[in-house]
């Protein structure tokens, strides 16, 4: 079996990426902004796994991510990766009917994975924790409105990091490209 080099690299940068992201969220940007909760933008990079891949190497991705972004936060297993998968299959549904490639399309599906997230992490902790997650109703507002908001830059920058460690970009367009 050959090994792609490039696919384990891309692989690899991305991780990294993602740590970075997790490190600014959970540290830095409190520096900065005080008691203003921070954009999910761990999120937005699993979101362009999911759009920007083919379905089981973005799970296998997606399944490492969560792993990885345990570091980061208190939140148990089951349900960070409870959440992603059902993440996953309602950004993939949505893909599967209409899909086209560009900062706009990646920008919305990062605003409906924000609501999406906070509404599956929220029922999910009341279903399956002792301690539920509390509302928090501003918080997360603010962070469905930030988490979009730095959509655009991450698509350049990851965008950029795909054509560098890739061999070919994927675009797996679903039902209706436009």
């Amino acid at each position: 079996m050959k090994i792609r080099w490039n696919a384990l690299l891309n692989f690899l940068v991305f991780l990294a990426v993602l740590m970075l992201l997790a490190g600014f969220q959970t540290t830095f940007w409190f520096q900065l902004f005080g008691n203003v909760p921070s954009p999910l933008l761990w999120l937005n990079l699993i979101v362009y796994m999911i759009l920007y891949r083919k379905p089981f190497p973005a799970i296998f991705t997606i399944y490492a991510m969560g792993f990885i972004l345990l570091t980061f936060t208190a939140m148990p297993l089951k349900m960070m990766w409870i959440s992603l998968i059902i993440l996953f299959t309602l950004v993939y549904a949505i893909k599967s009917r209409v899909f086209w490639s560009g900062s706009g399309y990646y920008t919305i599906m990062c605003a409906f994975s924000a609501v999406a997230y906070h509404l599956i992490y929220f029922f999910g902790s009341m279903v399956l924790e002792k301690n539920p997650a509390s509302f928090e109703i501003v918080d997360r507002l603010v962070q469905i409105i930030l988490t979009p908001s730095f959509a655009f830059p991450m698509y350049w920058l990851l965008a950029k990091i795909d054509k560098i460690t890739q061999d070919e970009l994927v675009h797996e367009p679903g039902g209706l490209e436009l």
